[in-house]
């Protein structure tokens, strides 16, 4: 088995036999709102290989940035059942903020789709913050091999990491995890991104509330060191639900 962390911008759309989860593209989000940026994060020393990466320049240190894509994670794309017994209802739900609120895969503007069949998801909160983040657990054995298929239709690229590894896929700002500069208007501004995934014109705000007892994750992934990492320890950047 091994485990993706899903933090920041996602929103888990249910789909008959599994959910997609949408990472926004937050790369021109609009005046006075933070850039956001998907990516892949691995620890470096867990990396086996990678093809097609060379350009990033950023592959040897485990950061895989991503463009509008399809990500296919070995093992979670095979149909199976997927337990969602601690997830969806913790999630903000996009529809109950804005009732318009709907999603058309093929219209959606995202950075990266990953298709999910099997596998279990639960929520969690981000260590030391109020974000809620999904963690997938996927029955696996052996190397894991992770495959990045471009919406241009050019090249995929691949990784492939070691057994058991921790995977992090992450959709947000860029700066020191646990920024606290930020004014709260700032903060409420990046939910907003979310508006890209809606096939028609909504207006969303911040949650005012998240669901109760929800647990701090025990993940030791390295992106939520707070000597590298997103901006996304509020509600605002939390992963949410839809439809």
């Amino acid at each position: 088995m091994y485990s993706v962390q899903f933090v920041g911008l996602v929103c888990f759309m249910r789909q008959s036999g599994g959910r997609l989860a949408l990472l926004p593209d937050g790369r021109d989000p609009g005046p006075g709102i933070d850039q956001h940026f998907g990516e892949i994060s691995v620890d470096r020393d867990a990396i086996e290989s990678f093809s097609g990466w060379e350009d990033t320049g950023t592959a040897s240190t485990g950061a895989f940035p991503l463009s509008p894509c399809e990500v296919v994670f070995e093992g979670a794309e095979v149909d199976g059942a997927v337990d969602t017994t601690m997830h969806d209802d913790r999630l903000p739900q996009l529809r109950k903020i804005d009732p318009n609120f709907e999603i058309d895969p093929d219209r959606a503007q995202t950075v990266a789709k990953v298709r999910i069949r099997q596998g279990t998801l639960t929520a969690y909160r981000v260590p030391h913050g109020e974000a809620v983040m999904s963690q997938l657990d996927v029955p696996h054995d052996g190397s894991i091999t992770i495959t990045v298929k471009p919406d241009d239709g050019s090249a995929a690229r691949t990784i492939r990491v070691k057994p058991g590894t921790e995977i992090a896929i992450a959709n947000m700002a860029r700066g020191v995890y646990g920024r606290l500069d930020e004014t709260p208007a700032e903060r409420e501004a990046h939910f907003k991104i979310y508006e890209k995934l809606s096939s028609r014109p909504v207006s969303l705000r911040e949650p005012a509330t998240l669901a109760n007892g929800i647990p701090e994750t025990t993940s030791r992934h390295p992106l939520f060191s707070r000597r590298r990492g997103p901006i996304g320890i509020y509600s605002s950047c939390s992963n949410t639900g839809c439809c």
